[in-house]
Formats: C-alpha cells, structure tokens, sequence
C-alpha cells in the first residue's frame, strides 16, 4: 500500500476543509484533469522511428489494435495493425510530423505535476500496493520491481510523473479495479521508459496507461517480450521498440440503466450488446449511472435488452442512435443510455366536432438540480449530504403530489420553498429537499421528482439528476443538469406540426467540463446556441449553454434528451424529459359525452344495434317501393 508523507496529509485537509466551499475549491480543477491527445487518440504508437523484434521459432509476433505512426519503419513488420498506418511525407500530415497533441498533452501534464496537490512520493520511487485515482510524482526514478502487482483502484484520473526513467521488472503488473480505465491514466517519465519482459503471453493487459515520452529527457519507450499493453505509447521525436507485445488502444463503451417510474430497478433488466447477432459477453444485469463498461475494439454494435412490456424503451445518448445502434472508432470513450419509463405518454381525446374536453390542456414539466456537499471525501468514508431543488419548468399551472426520491439516499425530506403553504408547486416556486448519508466508497445516484398537473387531467411529469460523490481522492468530480422545454405544451390538432425544443445545459458543480455534448432521441441535430462567454470551450461552473432542436411531430410523442460532459476522469450526465401532444381525429358532434369522460360500453352497443336496425328498415321500405 503506498505511504502518503506528512505534507500530503497537511493537503488533504487542506483540500477537504475546501471542498465545503465553492470558491476554493476551483483551484482544484487544474488537477487530474485529462488532457486532449488531439489527432493521437486513435493511435497506439507515435514514434520518429519504430523497431519490432521477432523471435524466430516462437510463432508470436507483435500485434497492434490501433493506428501507428512513424517516420522510420520497423524492420520486422507485426503480424497486424487494426488501425490506419500514417507514415509523414510532409508537414500536412498528423500527427507525426509536428507532435503537436502530444506536446500539449505533455504542457498539461507537467503543470498538473507541478501543483502542490500533486503527491510527491519522493526520489527514486518503487511502486507497490494500491493506488486511488490522483497525481503522484518522484523527483527522481519511478520503478516497479520484479513480478510486483501495482493496482489503480476506482474511477478517475492517474497521473504518474518522474523526473527520470520509468522501468517495470520483468513479469510485473498494472492492473485496474473498480472502475478504473486505461485510457484515464497518464504516465510521463522524464527519461527513458522500459517496460520488462513477461516470461509468457497474457491474454489479459499486464500493463495500462499512456506513456508520453517527455520530449527533452526521454530517449524513446521499450517494451520488452509479451507485454500486453491496454493504452497508448506515444514517443514522437524517440524512438518506440517492441518485440512480440500486444498493443491496444483503449476503446470504451459505457451502457447505462435509466428506469423511470414503476416498481423494476435497473437490475432488474437484461441487458446485451452484440456484434453481428452476438454477445459479446455474458448478458449483464442492468446498471445505473454510471454503468457498465464494455473494453470493446473499434466497430459496429447494438445495445439491446429483454423486453418489458410494463415499460416504453428508448436509447439516448452520444454514443448511440435511437434504435441502440452503436459505432466506436478506435479510442473512443462513449455513453449509450436505455431509458425505460412506466410513466404513460397522455394522448389527448378525438378533437373534433364540438369535443371541449381538451380545452385547457396544458403539457406540465419539472426540474430537478442536485448537489452533493461535500463533492469528494479525500480521506475514506464519510458523510454527505444532498441538497435537491425541484421547480416548475413548465410554469403555466402549479403541480401538485410533488415527490423526490433518490435510489441511493433516504429518507430525501422536504425543507422550505412552498411560499403559500398550498401544497402545490407554484410556478416561480423553488422546493428545497435534503438528505444525508454515509459513503464508503465512490458513488453515484440518481435522484427523481415526479408531479402531476392541477387540473382534471392529472398528468405526469418526472425529471432526474445524477451525481458522484468521489470517496477516498482528491478531485471534485463534474455535475451537470439539462432542462428541455418544447415551443409548444399545448395539444396539436390531429395532424401535428413543427415543435423546437430549447436546452438549458448549466454546470452546477466547481469543475469545468470538457467535451459536453446534447443529444435528443426524437430530435437532430441538436444545436448550440448560445454560451460559453469566454470562448474556452469549456462548461464552467455556473456557465449556462443553450441548444435547440427543431423538427415535426404528428403524433403524441415523449422523447429524452441526454447531456455529457467530462472532468477529471468522470462523464457528467443529465437527462430532460418532454412530452408533446397531438389530438386524435374527431368524429363529429353526436351530442353524447366528451372523449375525455367514459360511456358504458352497453349504451355504446345499444346505440350500434339501433342504428343497423334502422338501416335495415330504410333499406327493406325502399324494396317494397319499388
């Protein structure tokens, strides 16, 4: 287990003393952060010259999934490159040439190092034992002996920086748990890297993580024997050697379990995904945020799971269409969301002749925004609080029997905001709820409001709010909450018409966000409009971006809008849900009840028979007419 000096335990309590507040703790957001590789993240070599060993006799070579990039090519060829091979021929050609991502990555890395909240472990490190998610950094070597198993546990960045070489001892590990992705851990050694060789293959990574040679110290990356890396060894400027290793880019899918409404949980439900008809795994049980991952090859997939027919299913998300249809290039780090809702989309009655029961209708909507006090736990197990606000989004009528429900806190309990003391959510009228827990480990949950329309209608309307508290590291993870309203909350006449939805995405947490993206699951493109003041293309806290979406809709339709964002090795989610309205053909004025009330189905009858009879009459007296 690593040890952590008295200074770092002086930062600690520093930085969990902050974590109380809002405004200090922004000046965490320069640490753990993961850099943009640019151009290079599809790669899993980037060197100026590349040279391959091969054994004859041993029937293995090296086999890469991912690009590669070199100027000088190795003499022995691997067995495969899964990925596009750029050799530079001129300056117009990424990213070998100029090593631009890589030198930014670099410039971002070594500031982070350089922070005072990066633990220093001191002079020529050996690695051993556990490691949480953080930046750690020797002022000197960085070494893992001889068949030493070193594990990155949970969720989030790793940062391991060293002012000289980084060597693994032969038949060494590093190994993930808990959460833990390769793509999210960075090694930046300031001299040479090598990594020992294995005594056998592994079907298994023995090795994660980036390796970004720095351009000044480091003499190139060796990877010695049957090293199965899960990461990326990028060297531009050095020179990169393998010899008979496995190298993959990491390329992630991340499928998660949304269930709104209903008495199933996200366990409850199968969940596949498949590559030409077949699993490519067992079936799991579903999962909530933030979901299961799948370390998956670039490629075509569907995400599917066993029906329900209490609940209607949709797909949301960046990382896959409408229907679960998924495509992953190398490198990429995708979301795919399954909503399953048991709360019934409310079609309006026949419209026509004379039918007033719609008059008034009005779609209800709710929001919810959730934050967690204190965001991170640095020192283990502790307690929380969540603080939930519930508004009325539509704000055209009040909802009434409001309730907020979190699947992992209870008992959520009601605080202040309603101003009259009438029991209905008002518009303008911002309902408090709070509950605390103790955490032992990193968690995310999601909380639920769920309202229904004042009026005869009785109309549902639930909205959601996600968020991590980290347990055990340093670094506040990102929030992010989206509201949708649609142009119309009235019900379209039977035939429909042209609806744009408008998308308030705010960031209500204390660290900027990276790659934010909004999608809908009925609507596209989804467009941003508005936002980002200081052009850093960034969410920053307290930022308020908006989207909109325009299309037709000709019949009663609910649809989901997803919203991402990333920091700190964590993707934030928020989803919005809306519902609009189109009414049914009519049929003409009969005098008998509106659609919305209920007719006994023997007076419905009796009229039926009475009018075939009358028919018939007609039908019998013209005969005999004639």
């Amino acid at each position: 287990m690593k040890k952590i000096g008295k200074n770092s335990v002086v930062t600690i309590l520093a930085v969990t003393f902050a974590l109380g507040f809002v405004g200090p703790v922004a000046a965490l957001a320069a640490v753990g952060v993961a850099p943009s590789l640019g151009a290079e993240a599809p790669y899993a070599i980037v060197a100026s010259t590349w040279t391959n060993s091969y054994t004859s006799g041993t029937g293995l070579e090296t086999a890469i999934t991912g690009g590669v990039c070199y100027t000088t090519p190795p003499a022995t060829a691997p067995i495969s490159i899964n990925g596009v091979t750029t050799t530079p021929l001129s300056l117009a050609v990424v990213p070998c040439t100029n090593g631009g991502s890589q030198t930014a990555a670099l410039v971002d890395l070594n500031a982070q190092a350089a922070d005072a909240s990066c633990t220093s472990l001191g002079t020529n490190v050996v690695l051993s034992g556990t490691y949480t998610p953080g930046c750690y950094k020797s002022s000197g070597t960085m070494d893992i002996t001889l068949s030493t198993t070193v594990t990155l546990n949970g969720q989030g960045i790793y940062i391991f920086k060293s002012g000289g070489a980084l060597t693994t001892g032969a038949n060494s590990k590093v190994v993930l748990t808990n959460g833990a992705l390769a793509q999210n851990v960075y090694w930046i050694p300031g001299g040479t890297a090598t990594l020992g060789a294995n005594s056998a293959t592994s079907p298994t990574p023995t090795f994660v993580g980036n390796i970004i040679a720095d351009a000044l110290g480091s003499t190139g990356i060796t990877v010695g024997q049957f090293v199965n890396i899960r990461g990326r060894l990028l060297a531009f400027g050095h020179t990169v050697t393998t010899d008979q290793d496995t190298i993959t880019t990491p390329t992630s899918l991340h499928v998660i379990k949304l269930v709104v409404g209903g008495t199933t949980p996200a366990s409850g439900f199968t969940v596949h995904v498949k590559q030409g008809g077949v699993d490519v795994g067992a079936p799991t049980a579903g999962a909530a945020a933030p979901g299961t991952t799948y370390a998956l090859s670039a490629g075509n997939y569907v995400v599917s799971e066993d029906a329900n027919s209490s609940y209607v299913r949709t797909f949301t998300g960046t990382g896959c269409d409408s229907s679960g249809n998924v495509t992953l290039a190398t490198g990429d780090d995708a979301t795919c969301t399954i909503v399953n809702t048991a709360v019934a989309v409310v079609s309006p009655a026949a419209s026509g002749g004379g039918n007033v029961s719609e008059s008034g209708r009005i779609v209800p909507l709710i929001g919810i925004l959730k934050v967690p006090a204190p965001l991170a736990l640095p020192g283990g197990s502790g307690s929380v609080t969540y603080n939930y606000t519930a508004w009325n989004v539509g704000g055209q009528q009040a909802l009434i029997n409001v309730a907020v429900t979190d699947d992992q806190c209870s008992p959520v309990t009601y605080v202040s905001g309603d101003l009259n003391g009438n029991g209905k959510l008002d518009p303008h009228e911002n309902w408090k709820y709070s509950c605390t827990t103790t955490l032992s480990k990193t968690t995310t949950n999601t909380a639920t409001a769920i309202g229904y329309s004042d009026d005869g209608f009785h109309q549902a309307t639930v909205a959601t709010a996600i968020a991590t508290v980290v347990v055990g590291a340093l670094l506040p993870p990102p929030l992010i909450n989206i509201v949708k309203v649609p142009s119309r909350l009235t019900p379209f006449p039977f035939g429909g018409g042209n609806v744009t939805y408008t998308y308030t995405v705010t960031n209500p947490g204390v660290v900027a966000m990276n790659n934010v993206a909004v999608t809908d699951d009925k609507c596209g493109p989804v467009s941003r409009i508005s936002g980002d003041a200081n052009s850093n293309n960034l969410l920053d806290p307290g930022e308020t971006w908006t989207y909109t979406c325009k299309t037709n809709v000709t019949a009663s339709t609910r649809n989901v809008a997803a919203a991402e964002g990333k920091a700190n090795g964590f993707t934030a989610l928020g989803y919005a849900f809306a519902t609009v309205l189109v009414s049914a053909p009519g049929l003409p004025n009969t005098g008998l009840p509106p659609g919305g009330n209920s007719v006994p189905w023997n007076i419905v009858t009796l009229v039926g028979i009475l009018m075939v009879i009358a028919i018939s009459l007609v039908v019998v007296l013209k005969k005999r007419t004639v």
